[in-house]
């Protein structure tokens, strides 16, 4: 095993290494979607302007001159966090190698201990099942054994489908998914699911923000707060095949749509919304939105991809197939 202390540590503060091809090509291989340099600054215009006085910092880790990982942060009031926030990021922290995580982890564990100054730690976006977040523990405790580790949310995946999207389903939720989409096509006729194009993503964002505007007052609170950053991220993502609004379409009109980002071998159900209107004139329970995402799982799943519901264990997304993973946050005090 090659030596943890090895490990090269390259930090700046602000943006700078961000955009720059080894971030990107790193995270390329071995991220998520949430650490790709575009949702990051995307992220981090929406957070410095409605914080100006948080600070960006962003570390690479190398061996031998080869990256292993890379970590951005944020530093606010004396708060150090991973970056991004929590109501509009899924997945914080770093990124390891395959096999790297040990040392990657104890890299981050020299920087935020001996380098980097903050009165209280509150590490969130991490996986509870996945080794470098194992490792991320024990290196942090090795370093402060007072550190807590919160579990404060679950995001439902799925991971693979041998027997096909429907063969994951219990015979009870296979029976109820198969009966709402016979009701909603019964009822408005024959739908599909379409991707937005270049021409077409934008007007189908506003249409899924004005549908969640309405439905409650604490989503229009939402879309107020975000809508722009929602925006923003779109313009930077839908460019590169990297995010989609995805509609269910009858042959006029859309009764529900969702955000879809997509990376790696991975797409993330980012937002959802549907049309109350059809709902509200249908005495039968249509579910409209129940109907796409099940859809988009089918496909994704079907094309050998995995499917992320992200964080928010609904029962929706449970009856969909989900399987919850715990988030965890690491929690330190100087």
């Amino acid at each position: 095993m090659r030596g943890m202390s090895d490990v090269e540590i390259s930090w700046v503060r602000g943006d700078d290494i961000l955009g720059n091809p080894p971030w990107d090509e790193f995270v390329g291989r071995a991220g998520s979607i949430f650490q790709d340099s575009g949702f990051l600054l995307t992220w981090w215009r929406d957070s410095a302007a409605k914080n100006p006085s948080s600070e960006f910092l962003a570390a690479t880790f190398t061996d031998s001159g080869e990256i292993i990982g890379v970590c951005a942060f944020e530093l606010n009031n004396g708060t150090l966090s991973f970056a991004g926030g929590h109501d509009v990021v899924d997945y914080m922290g770093p990124v390891a190698a395959e096999g790297r995580e040990e040392a990657v982890a104890d890299a981050v564990a020299r920087l935020v201990f001996d380098e980097l100054r903050w009165e209280r730690a509150h590490l969130a976006g991490l996986p509870s099942g996945g080794p470098l977040t194992q490792a991320l523990t024990d290196a942090f405790r090795r370093r402060a054994p007072h550190t807590a580790v919160e579990v404060y949310d679950q995001a439902p995946r799925i991971t693979s489908a041998p027997d096909g999207y429907l063969g994951l389903l219990n015979s009870k939720r296979r029976g109820e998914m198969l009966r709402k989409r016979k009701r909603l096509v019964d009822e408005i006729g024959p739908v599909e699911v379409t991707a937005s194009t270049p021409d077409t993503w934008s007007g189908a964002l506003e249409q899924l923000l004005a549908w969640k505007a309405a439905a409650t007052p604490a989503m229009r609170d939402f879309v107020t707060e975000y809508g722009d950053f929602v925006r923003g991220l779109l313009t930077e993502l839908a460019p590169r095949n990297a995010a989609h609004v995805m509609e269910l379409r009858t042959r006029d009109r859309a009764v529900a749509s969702a955000i879809v980002l997509t990376h790696r071998r991975t797409r993330y159900l980012y937002n959802m919304s549907y049309d109350m209107a059809t709902v509200s004139a249908s005495s039968t329970g249509l579910a409209p939105g129940v109907v796409l995402v099940s859809h988009l799982a089918e496909n994704t799943l079907g094309e050998g991809l995995v499917f992320d519901f992200l964080k928010g264990a609904q029962d929706y997304k449970v009856r969909l197939g989900g399987v919850p993973e715990d988030l965890v946050a690491l929690l330190v005090n100087s």
